[in-house]
């Protein structure tokens, strides 16, 4: 059984019941129903937190939207499903709104749903860990506990394996971090992040994962056939020593500079300085990828993308998560893999959770992808074993 707390917000009786009986068929136990935005705030006064919230937006009296807003200011919920038989814009600007409020947005269920879909929803949600609320001051890493952790080696890669979509061949692999904490296990990066960037520890920890992702490159004899994608933040890409660091770290594991992307997100990008953008030119120079991760979810203008020395954009995964019931986001994915082809930069599709995603893809002719249809993030050796499996039984199917 699944101990996920959920909340369903529904005015029409028939479709709350259906919810409740499909999450259960689930295997979610622990679910609330209100008919109306007064029980749902009394449910949330007196249970104090939920970790998915499933909402209506239009209903009488109190609306999904007026909940929302007063909702975050009452108590904590952590995740959000819009369920709305609304126009696919409005609930794109929706989530849009939701998540400047604060939520996570699992996505667009819609009515009428099937079981199916709302299990693909609700696997966003925390997959792999139980939900916890965010830290308090007194919860969070202090300076001491981060810096030990960097010295006994307990921040470590995760792996997440790109694809070419049109032949299922890897190609690569995003680098994502994790801590294996001694008392509290393994810990998601939105546990620590804020704190490994207050006390200032963001670029050692950042060239400590890079330094382990380059080694296990090599010792996997890797080189050549995968290349590496390591997420920089702005501050680091200002940093005036960063391209000699980048060549230290390939020197040491003798790795090529060509097995390596350097990932940065659009907003960062749009506002990175002088220094970031000639770090940047040097990187190309050097060999490196530079990708833009997140592209179409900030305000960058086209001529600023076209002035980055970019090779790589990587696909907001909010337009892969709408395109397969939303007209616009499939039309936008289109228009970004033609302008993209134009351009020469090549397109990654980020955050491909299903089958139906991953087949309009394909025709759509978007070459590359990553996501939850191939494989979660993996430590090193789950990676491999998972690497040999993809190969035979992409071996078995060319003989059969």
């Amino acid at each position: 059984m699944n101990s996920t707390k959920i909340l369903i917000l529904e005015d029409h009786p028939m479709t709350r019941q259906m919810l409740v009986l499909a999450l259960q068929g689930l295997g979610y136990t622990n679910v609330h129903t209100a008919d109306c935005g007064k029980q749902a705030f009394a449910l949330l006064k007196h249970e104090g937190h939920f970790d998915v919230l499933i909402c209506d937006i239009q209903m009488h009296g109190i609306d999904g939207l007026t909940f929302l807003r007063e909702a975050a200011e009452i108590g904590y919920i952590a995740a959000l499903i819009i369920s709305s038989a609304i126009a696919p814009d409005l609930r794109l600007a929706i989530q849009q709104l939701a998540r400047l409020t604060g939520y996570q947005v699992l996505g667009d269920l819609g009515k009428p749903f099937t079981r199916d879909e709302l299990k693909v929803l609700m696997l966003r949600y925390c997959p792999s860990a139980p939900h916890r609320a965010p830290p308090t001051i007194d919860e969070l890493p202090s300076a001491t506990e981060i810096q030990s952790g960097l010295n006994d080696g307990e921040f470590i890669p995760f792996y997440q394996p790109k694809l070419n979509l049109q032949t299922l061949e890897v190609i690569g692999m995003e680098v994502l971090v994790r801590w294996q904490h001694p008392l509290h296990g393994l810990i998601s990066p939105g546990l620590f992040l804020g704190a490994v960037r207050h006390f200032g520890f963001l670029n050692v920890m950042t060239q400590t994962i890079a330094r382990q992702a380059l080694s296990f490159l090599r010792e996997q004899r890797l080189i050549g056939e995968l290349r590496l994608s390591i997420n920089v933040e702005t501050e680091q890409l200002a940093r005036p020593d960063l391209l000699e660091a980048v060549r230290q770290n390939l020197d040491a594991e003798r790795v090529p500079a060509q097995s390596l992307i350097l990932e940065i997100t659009e907003s960062g990008l749009m506002q990175a300085p002088i220094t970031s953008i000639e770090n940047l030119v040097r990187l190309r120079l050097l060999g490196c990828g530079v990708s833009i991760d997140d592209f179409g979810a900030g305000f960058s203008s086209l001529q600023r993308v076209c002035e980055m020395p970019c090779s790589e954009l990587k696909l907001d995964m909010s337009f892969i998560r709408s395109m397969t019931h939303n007209p616009r986001s499939l039309a936008a994915v289109d228009s970004l893999l033609r302008l993209s082809d134009n351009l020469g930069i090549q397109l990654v599709a980020e955050g491909i959770e299903t089958h139906e995603q991953l087949t309009l893809l394909q025709r759509l002719g978007c070459q590359i992808g990553q996501g939850y249809v191939f494989a979660r993030p993996l430590p090193g050796p789950e990676f491999m074993d998972w690497l040999h499996q993809h190969k035979q039984a992409r071996a078995t199917q060319k003989r059969a």
